[in-house]
């Protein structure tokens, strides 16, 4: 089995793991891990570092349960959500005709398992917005 992608020092618990990577036709689909003992939440801290990284995060459109704009449900979203936020915001950054969506949806929160799935045009630039994505969220603990 190959190793979940995480970004992290030897010592550390990473904020989010992930599990499995695959790509169907015109998405990336992702199984990812908040590990026991980790908040799954974002918190007003990481938000504001998040924001200070990725200004335009604040002006993503977000279908959610408080019918809100992503930047006010920032600090309260699952480290899952801002994954996927986090992956289009950085593909959307490469010169491309696209609009860029995806979902998050949590397989168990018990687990801490959830599925993440965003849309791309070229996997590899997908690959590297993800290792970018994670790279920022492990600078976001509280």
């Amino acid at each position: 089995p190959i190793p979940p992608m995480t970004m992290r020092s030897p010592t550390t618990v990473p904020r989010l793991a992930v599990e499995r990577v695959t790509f169907e036709r015109d998405r990336m689909a992702l199984l990812v891990r908040v590990p026991e003992g980790v908040d799954a939440c974002l918190g007003p801290r990481g938000a504001a570092r998040l924001l200070a990284a990725r200004p335009s995060l604040a002006f993503h459109t977000c279908l959610n349960a408080e019918d809100a704009p992503f930047a006010e449900v920032l600090a309260r979203t699952s480290l899952p959500h801002a994954l996927e936020h986090l992956v289009i915001d950085l593909q959307a950054a490469n010169p491309a005709d696209a609009t860029f969506v995806g979902t998050t949806e949590w397989l168990s929160r018990r687990d801490g398992l959830a599925r993440v799935t965003v849309n791309f045009i070229d996997d590899l630039i997908a690959l590297g917005a993800l290792k970018d994505a994670l790279a920022l969220l492990e600078g976001t603990g509280e």
